[in-house]
């Protein structure tokens, strides 16, 4: 008789206790976004078939759980001379993060293509997939010794295709 009224207790008492409301409480040393590798001064190569096609360095590179970011990173994307007109593609910041496919430049942010292509602004983001750099801040930059300032700069670097607004474009006559 004993164990039948015990046996009993458990079962309302599990029964109280399945229907009773829980607090999921998170502690603030869970929401804090703590680095899981760091590495500092890494290079990373990347190889095709018969060459290196990208260096990667930086001076710190840190890697998050749902991020990556480099400081004062410099990115050279070399080109193969049968397949297009240039041959090594930079880009420079000192804070570059990736969240997958799309990478975001920040602060002193540089372009160029070879000697005939120079940008420069604060902003920038590149799609890798797509090779797309676009931005909504002013930007200067240098094309064949001409001067060029703008906004809002979409750059299409598969196609060659630039385009922005609030273009100022100054040709040299003299040459």
């Amino acid at each position: 008789m004993g164990i039948k009224i015990f046996v009993n207790a458990l079962l309302a008492l599990g029964i109280a206790a399945y229907f009773l409301p829980v607090e999921n409480v998170v502690s603030q040393s869970d929401d804090k976004d703590i680095p899981l590798v760091v590495f500092d001064k890494p290079y990373m190569y990347t190889l095709d078939e018969t060459s290196v096609s990208r260096e990667v360095r930086a001076s710190q590179a840190v890697k998050y759980r749902n991020r990556d970011e480099m400081f004062n990173a410099d990115i050279i994307l070399k080109n193969k001379p049968p397949k297009t007109d240039f041959i090594v593609e930079k880009l420079k910041a000192k804070t570059i993060i990736s969240h997958g496919d799309i990478l975001t430049f920040k602060d002193d942010v540089s372009y160029s293509r070879d000697n005939f292509v120079n940008l420069t602004t604060q902003k920038m983001y590149y799609n890798t997939k797509e090779k797309i750099a676009y931005n909504d801040l002013p930007y200067k930059g240098r094309y064949y010794n001409n001067d060029v300032e703008g906004t809002h700069l979409y750059l299409d670097m598969g196609k060659d295709y630039i385009k922005s607004k609030k273009v100022h474009f100054e040709v040299d006559m003299n040459k």
